[in-house]
């Protein structure tokens, strides 16, 4: 059976697609300077590129914070006004559209076209996946930026260390015990995806970036598979 819709994606493509946006994050940072699921990162170097008069790099940085938004906005859209049977494969379609957008990417990056270009297919494919991935076992959820979750994830640690332990495992929706376990394993492996996309990139360059597709597919298969149970 799928996962009810108030519960939002499963663990597994949560833990996923943190993957993924910690390699396309740290991969387009490599390749333009410019972080492509990142407001809070984005904002800031452009405000430092503007003190230092560097007019084209703070246009780049803005431009990524804008498109990551509309992306955002987009996904959002589309879930509220598509067919109930459509809004079950959301994540699905999301992640396909991002495989598409990944690609071009490439292409651009491989044919030298406009780095503008490039950044804006980056920050678009994570606004989408933001904007279609909101809450995993009903916990609110981000997997192209970590700020919040790491916040959250502290929270509830010191709460749940600094307390009396129940004498069973509290895993009902909200508790500490069942956030700790999904946003800890997401936050690693945001890591590990930007340590890949950092290491893939610098050795391979363009190539490097085709290496965020390989997971993207697997977890379309995976939830192709959950949809048709």
């Amino acid at each position: 059976m799928n996962e009810p819709p108030e519960e939002g994606a499963a663990f597994t493509s949560s833990i996923g697609l943190a993957f993924v946006g910690g390699y396309a994050d740290a991969a387009s940072f490599v390749i333009a300077r410019t972080f492509s699921g990142h407001l809070t990162g984005n904002s800031v170097l452009a405000a430092v590129s503007a003190a230092s008069h560097d007019w084209y790099l703070t246009f780049d940085r803005l431009l990524a914070v804008l498109v990551f938004l509309g992306g955002v906005l987009l996904s959002l859209i589309l879930n509220r006004f598509v067919s109930a049977r459509l809004r079950s494969s959301s994540l699905a379609i999301a992640m396909s559209t991002e495989v598409v957008l990944f690609l071009l990417a490439y292409v651009l990056l491989v044919t030298r076209a406009n780095q503008e270009l490039f950044i804006g297919c980056m920050c678009l494919s994570l606004g989408i996946q933001n904007g279609a991935l909101t809450k995993t076992k009903g916990i609110s959820v981000h997997s192209t930026y970590m700020t919040g979750l790491v916040t959250t994830l502290t929270q509830k640690s010191f709460a749940y260390l600094s307390s009396e332990r129940p004498p069973k495992p509290d895993l009902s929706k909200g508790s500490a015990p069942l956030t700790i376990r999904v946003l800890g394993p997401m936050w690693v492996s945001f890591l590990g995806g930007a340590l890949a996309g950092a290491i893939m990139v610098t050795s391979f360059h363009s190539i490097g970036l085709l290496g965020i597709v390989l997971p993207l597919l697997a977890l379309i298969f995976f939830e192709i598979r959950k949809i048709l149970r």
